[in-house]
């Protein structure tokens, strides 16, 4: 039925439409989850390596000042390097780190830095100022190797950071160029498909309105063919019976009134043959002179004229009135019996009942009595 194949076709925009919406949504979500993962693992390495960095100098301080024998108190100094373990392992943990290009630089700081905590623990129990200072040289050297590793961490970690922001704005921009392409093709199919919605309603209404038309213009022969088994197809058919019982009521009004003009004209031909008969017999006996003889033919060509116009009415084609007095109507004789002006609208308030028949075939007639 109709209503089912519009549901179906409607039914599948909307589920194209959202199918692409959720699609779109859910593309640009990861794109956007990937950016926000990138961003954050880069400002927390950024700023864990700061920090590190900034222990590292401080630790640098320290061994300085004992190295030059100004400082003898190593709390400070051993707290600065437990922070910066402590912030070694927290870069450890984040993904970067320990890709390809940054997990040699961040080895050889994670393995380094025990020997390094070691020196430092070792000044805490020299009791001689020379070995004090050599340990101090010694973690001197391995906080400034460090340092480097550390500064090569940061930097890779800053360039992995700008290399997948480079990657996620070039993957943005292909989705956001594939979402558009996705739009365009939904909205092309969406005007396809509303396109053969239209014509699916359109043309067995255009069909009906042709045929409607046809009716209107007294064509009772005209049908409406519809082959597709819907609602229209049944209104059709509706159609179709209604032409049909109107086009037989209208034969039959016809073939009725052929059937009385077969009759008036029996009767009136009987009546105005014995009238001439009779006239004849009183011509003959009667020696009247030329008054007598006009009225004898005016009285002839009325009863010509009257079996003419009985003659007439077995020849009707179609049903035309006209006013007769105000608010009565008469046949139309003349425009009745034309069979070329079956297409020609009806004067208006000239139409018996308001239509005019055709009649299929002309009706039958017989042998005057």
């Amino acid at each position: 039925m109709l209503r089912r194949k519009l549901l179906i076709v409607f039914g599948s925009l909307v589920v194209l439409l959202v199918a692409l919406a959720a699609t779109a949504i859910w593309v640009l979500q990861g794109a956007l989850s990937d950016l926000r993962r990138v961003n954050t693992q880069a400002v927390a390495v950024a700023d864990e390596v700061n920090r590190l960095n900034d222990g590292l100098t401080a630790v640098e301080v320290d061994l300085y000042q004992i190295q030059l024998g100004r400082q003898r108190h190593l709390d400070g100094l051993i707290d600065d390097v437990e922070a910066a373990h402590n912030l070694i392992d927290l870069i450890g943990k984040h993904y970067v780190v320990h890709l390809p290009q940054s997990e040699g630089a961040f080895k050889a700081v994670r393995d380094l830095y025990p020997g390094f905590e070691q020196r430092v623990s070792s000044l805490a129990t020299a009791q001689d100022e020379n070995l004090s200072r050599q340990y101090a040289v010694a973690a001197l050297a391995d906080a400034m190797t460090l340092r480097q590793g550390v500064r090569q961490i940061d930097r890779n970690a800053r360039e992995h950071a700008r290399q997948e922001q480079e990657n996620l704005a070039s993957r943005f921009r292909w989705l956001v160029f594939g979402i558009a392409i996705g739009c365009l093709l939904v909205i092309n199919i969406s005007i396809v498909v509303l396109l053969r919605a239209a014509g699916m309603v359109l043309r067995p209404v255009d069909k009906l309105v042709e045929v409607s038309r046809q009716l209107t213009s007294e064509h009772f022969e005209k049908r409406a063919e519809l082959q597709d088994a819907d609602e229209f197809h049944e209104l059709a058919e509706a159609y179709n019976q209604l032409a049909e019982r109107i086009q037989s009521s209208e034969q039959r009004r016809m073939e009725m009134l052929g059937q009385v003009a077969l009759t008036l004209n029996h009767e009136l031909n009987n009546s105005i043959a014995i009238i001439e008969l009779q006239l004849q017999l009183l011509g003959r006996q009667t020696d009247g002179g030329d008054r007598f003889e006009s009225c004898l033919r005016n009285i002839k060509e009325n009863l010509h004229r009257m079996a003419e116009t009985v003659e007439s009415l077995k020849h009707i084609r179609r049903i035309v009135l006209t006013d007769y007095i105000s608010g009565v109507k008469m046949l139309d004789l003349q425009r009745s019996v034309q069979a070329e002006a079956l297409d020609e609208p009806p004067p208006t308030g000239n139409v018996g009942g308001g239509n005019v028949g055709d009649v299929g075939e002309k009706a039958p007639t017989t042998g005057q009595a």
